[in-house]
């Protein structure tokens, strides 16, 4: 990644994607990055249009899908070939995107795409997004999930680790997974959302993509819940910026929602509350996106060339995370429900862990502190510290 983006899975219909008032309301959310999964003449229509209100793209030609359907590798340097060249003219395309929750059996194929993309459009991105670590060993094709990311870096060799990690379940009037006639893969994916209560793991999941990112040097993003659909619940503005706010604690480069335009009605899913509907109203998921996309862009900025030094949970820590005990000079936290990511220049990014009420917390520290406010660092001149319900704060 060159630089922090701002994007979301799944926008606008193709009878939508190239009308000016469409993308001007997706740069007002700010949304930095469009992925474009029409043909290739509907994609065309729509880079310039990108291009005019300050957008990048990331670009999903339906002759990759075939590639990867059909594995035949022998086709694939030429077919990449061409759809470089097709998109020759556009220069704010900075990616191509693959493939959604490949199986490992797929790996092979994809190592294969990556590898042609390099070749012929070095400057872009491929953009490969991997299952959550709630998804079964079958969806996978591995035993683990650790073994699962393993592989997928080993084999594939992918420009980032991009996933999807669903967390707030509970929605009523839930559709049965019997409701409809489906194929193996979409029951599967159903029966791993089966819950009634928030869903665990979340914590182990991205502390293990951010083991993996560090330990083979690539970035990673976090595709979050926002629309509301099967069993997940209709999002507020705490559980929405709790999300947000725990990728850039985790040292995530990029941040993505599910999803900016309603998807077309299903009877199982019952798609509502995205950003936009169907024919492009906004909802009020709209302008807390806008409101989130705001705080945190300047943060997101800042914190992009930023390594990752260590996150701790203050209070009670979740499953697989390490409990605040001090670290760099900041000597203490107190406090009952947090997240600190802590970066190698001294920065921490401070996270209320609790998505439902504010939490105080306290800090000791060596040194003077100050505190991100506008994208400018000015002096914290108290050692409390209030932070609303999933909201967040950049100290250094």
């Amino acid at each position: 990644m060159k630089n922090f983006e701002i994007t979301y899975f799944h926008g606008p219909f193709s009878e939508y994607i190239d009308r000016p008032d469409v993308i001007a309301d997706i740069a007002a959310a700010g949304i930095t990055l469009v992925p474009l999964g029409s043909d290739t003449e509907t994609n065309k229509r729509a880079l310039p249009v990108l291009a005019k209100y300050g957008l990048k793209a990331v670009v999903n030609d339906r002759r990759i899908a075939k590639l990867y359907e059909t594995e035949n590798i022998s086709e694939v340097d030429q077919c990449i070939r061409e759809i470089v060249n097709d998109y020759a003219e556009f220069k704010n395309i900075i990616g191509w995107d693959i493939v959604d929750e490949p199986n490992s059996s797929k790996f092979p194929i994809l190592a294969s795409i990556v590898n042609a993309f390099r070749r012929y459009s070095p400057n872009c991105e491929t953009v490969i997004n991997l299952f959550p670590n709630y998804a079964s060993s079958e969806q996978l094709g591995n035993p683990d999930y650790i073994s699962h990311l393993e592989a997928f870096v080993n084999i594939v060799r992918p420009h980032f680790i991009s996933y999807d990690h669903y967390h707030f379940l509970g929605r009523e009037n839930r559709k049965s997974i019997n409701s409809a006639d489906i194929d193996e893969r979409e029951r599967l994916i159903r029966l791993s959302a089966e819950n009634i209560d928030d869903r665990g793991g979340f914590f182990e999941n991205i502390e293990d993509i951010r083991k993996v990112s560090l330990k083979y040097d690539i970035d990673s993003m976090l595709i979050v819940l926002l629309t509301e659909h099967g069993p997940y619940r209709n999002l507020t503005r705490g559980e929405l910026f709790w999300e947000i706010n725990m990728c850039l604690a985790y040292g995530m480069r990029r941040i993505s929602y599910f999803t900016y335009w309603e998807p077309a009605h299903d009877e199982f899913w019952q798609w509502t509350n995205a950003m936009c509907d169907t024919t492009g109203n906004k909802t009020q998921h709209y302008y807390d996106v806008q409101e989130i996309n705001r705080t945190v862009k300047p943060i997101g900025e800042y914190l992009f060339d930023k390594k990752s030094s260590a996150v701790f949970h203050i209070g009670n820590p979740e499953e697989n995370s390490v409990k605040f005990n001090g670290f760099g000079k900041i000597k203490s936290i107190s406090g009952e429900c947090g997240v600190i990511g802590c970066f190698d220049d001294g920065s921490f990014y401070l996270v209320n862990r609790d998505y439902i009420c504010e939490q105080s917390f306290t800090l000791i520290s060596e040194e003077p502190l100050t505190i991100m406010k506008n994208g400018i660092f000015e002096s914290l001149n108290t050692n409390n510290i209030i932070l609303s319900a999933g909201e967040a704060v950049l100290i250094k």
